[in-house]
């Protein structure tokens, strides 16, 4: 199936050049992974959008002789616009118009898996809809009723009738996430019954935490499926969570949605369950791309988010990927790691290690055979190594975190 094509516009506001090209760069990336060619782009500076058309007079004019001189599908704004422009430049250009926000939508509908994010990608669209479908029943019924009472009677049933219709639709889909978020509450309440510590892997989009993810299932002995990985924005949505050994330790590893520059608020509001393994997690490990030189300012984006989400108290760790496209690794003390060629992975998983599991303390003890169901409890969490069987009990030698081995200190000998 041939590719829709498509022009890039936008309007430079209060943003410097370099930070404007980052982001433009970073929605022709959407559009790659909504499967759209970027066949041109057109910019202009100014201090705020034209009310009418979004770009001022001879700047929109080049816009819509551009699209139909290269006869694309689409004209995709940079910029947030609201319907009645969009419409407007539709029309002069003869073609369908959207900007970021609903180009991420799309490819959010496109990426969900489960119901959970499929349920979520929609109540994000009704959101986004809503407002633009009432102010478009507005525009009609301005044009329709005039003077006359009767017609503006009619327009705001009209509105009013659209309102209602989305609402208990929204309100549906919350109930049935609720839902959702109340089973997945009794999934974690069996994993939290294990004592082993949870890390999620948070951060921008494409920073490579698919990626990281596996070579950390990898590292650890191999065990578990793979998560799914791809070089593009919003590879994955729905929130992956694997058992990762290591050094006689366990923890939970979970994956989660990425982050993004001017993420809209309706899809913050709207993945607030699949953003919970963050909101949950003992350690947040930040994963960014040490090759990508505006990696400051998407490491700004990405913890400013955690903030929206309510996560900003978790403890945080760094770790920066893809050190092997990187000339040289700074040395800064950050951890640095390559996913394909694991260098730094080993100390990054042992520092994983050590900020979920401090404190550790080593006790001798003999655990009686009828208090053997003990050990089994704590062995995730606990390092337990045998000494001696004898006729009371099983000598052994344990260390780990203090809140652990304290259940042992009635036994030690």
């Amino acid at each position: 199936m041939p590719k829709k094509t498509a022009i890039l516009a936008g309007i430079r506001l209060e943003e410097n050049e370099q930070e404007f090209s980052a982001a433009m760069e970073e929605t022709a990336s959407l559009c790659h992974a909504c499967g759209i060619e970027v066949v041109s782009r057109i910019t202009q500076a100014s201090r705020s959008p034209d009310p009418e058309t979004a770009f001022r007079r001879g700047k929109f004019h080049e816009l819509c002789a551009m699209a139909k001189e290269l006869d694309v599908d689409l004209i995709i704004f940079h910029n947030p616009l609201r319907i009645i422009v969009a419409q407007r430049i539709s029309a002069e250009a003869g073609v369908n118009v959207i900007d970021r926000t609903a180009l991420i939508l799309d490819i959010f509908a496109d990426r969900a898996r489960s119901r959970q994010a499929k349920l979520q990608v929609e109540l994000a669209r009704l959101q986004y809809d809503l407002p633009r479908v009432l102010q478009s029943s507005a525009d009609e019924s301005g044009h329709e009723r005039g003077g006359s009472a009767y017609n503006r009677g009619a327009g705001e049933m009209r509105s009013s009738l659209v309102q209602r219709r989305y609402s208990q639709r929204m309100a549906q889909l919350k109930k049935e996430i609720e839902k959702i978020k109340k089973q997945k509450y009794q999934d974690e309440r069996r994993r939290t019954r294990t004592m082993m510590r949870r890390a999620a892997l948070i951060g921008y989009t494409n920073a490579g935490k698919s990626s990281l993810m596996n070579a950390m299932i990898e590292m650890g002995e191999g065990q578990g499926k793979h998560v799914y990985e791809e070089d593009m924005l919003f590879a994955t949505l729905d929130t992956s969570v694997r058992m990762i050994p290591w050094a006689s330790r366990k923890f939970l590893l979970y994956d989660t949605v990425g982050f993004v520059s001017d993420l809209p608020h309706t899809l913050v509001d709207a993945f607030q369950a699949t953003l919970d393994a963050a909101r949950d997690a003992d350690l947040l490990i930040h994963v960014i791309d040490g090759s990508d030189p505006q990696w400051q300012r998407k490491a700004d984006i990405s913890e400013d988010t955690l903030k929206q989400i309510g996560a900003g108290d978790i403890p945080v760790m760094r770790v920066f990927t893809k050190s092997d496209l990187m000339e040289e690794i700074p040395d800064d003390g950050m951890i640095h790691v390559s996913s394909l060629t694991r260098a730094g992975m080993d100390q990054m998983m042992d520092t994983v290690l050590e900020r979920l599991y401090p404190d550790e303390s080593r006790i001798r003890c003999l655990v009686p055979y009828d208090k053997m169901s003990a050990v089994s409890e704590y062995r995730s969490v606990l390092l337990m190594k045998t000494i001696e069987e004898t006729e009371e009990g099983v000598i052994f030698e344990i260390s780990g975190p203090s809140r652990y081995t304290d259940a042992f200190r009635s036994m030690r000998i």
